[in-house]
């Protein structure tokens, strides 16, 4: 499971504990993903500023003859025909509603489970919107690997910040990993489980490099 699609379920989860609309948004013409992505800002715009507490979850599937659709996960029921007058003042065609129990919110990651387009190169696939709600982002969802274990660990112990010496940092991290696995270390920690800022450099066996 992608990280994407590990925080769409957690973020569905959050949405799902009320009632629940699926819309489904379609062009009548094939249009580029840009232009939609314009069109689906301009009509959320105006659905928000119509529907000032509307809250939900979207996702953009690439269809193969049909271009981009928007689905969307709302919180409310709102009004079908004052919904497709604002869908056509922003450019768009069909629409169609359905109501979704609640236990079905996570119905749209199967979207996610796909191979991302190279025209939906760094886009997001998904998003929240809405005041009022706090949805799982993507940078929320932490990966736990051996790997991500020792980083947050050189992380706390070096209380790096930003994405300087990024290089450095992740050569320090593979040293540590290596060392961990010839001498059984617990994880994140040197040997008699010291934390590695009581330890010293010859204890680690690692060459520090004073710019991490």
């Amino acid at each position: 499971m992608t990280k994407s699609k590990a925080a769409f379920l957690f973020a569905s989860q959050t949405l799902g504990k009320q009632r629940l609309y699926l819309w489904t948004f379609t062009f009548r013409e094939l249009l580029e993903v840009k232009e939609t992505r314009k069109r689906w800002n301009h009509l959320l715009t105006l659905l928000l500023r119509t529907w000032p507490r509307l809250q939900g979850l979207r996702v953009f599937e690439l269809h193969e003859k049909h271009g981009l659709h928007v689905h969307l996960i709302t919180n409310q029921f709102i009004h079908v025909n004052r919904t497709r007058e604002l869908a056509t003042q922003a450019g768009w065609g069909r629409i169609h509603v359905t109501r979704m129990p609640s236990e079905h919110a996570g119905y749209l990651a199967k979207y996610l489970s796909k191979d991302r387009p190279e025209c939906l190169y760094r886009w997001r696939l998904w998003a929240g919107f809405g005041k009022g709600w706090e949805w799982a982002k993507v940078k929320d969802v932490i990966r736990e690997t051996l790997f991500s274990r020792m980083y947050r660990a050189c992380k706390e112990w070096k209380g790096w910040t930003g994405k300087t010496s990024f290089f450095e940092r992740m050569a320090l991290v593979r040293r540590l990993v290596i060392r961990t696995i010839e001498e059984g270390w617990e994880i994140g920690f040197g040997p008699g489980g010291k934390p590695y800022y009581l330890c010293s450099v010859a204890e680690l066996e690692i060459l520090e490099d004073r710019n991490i």
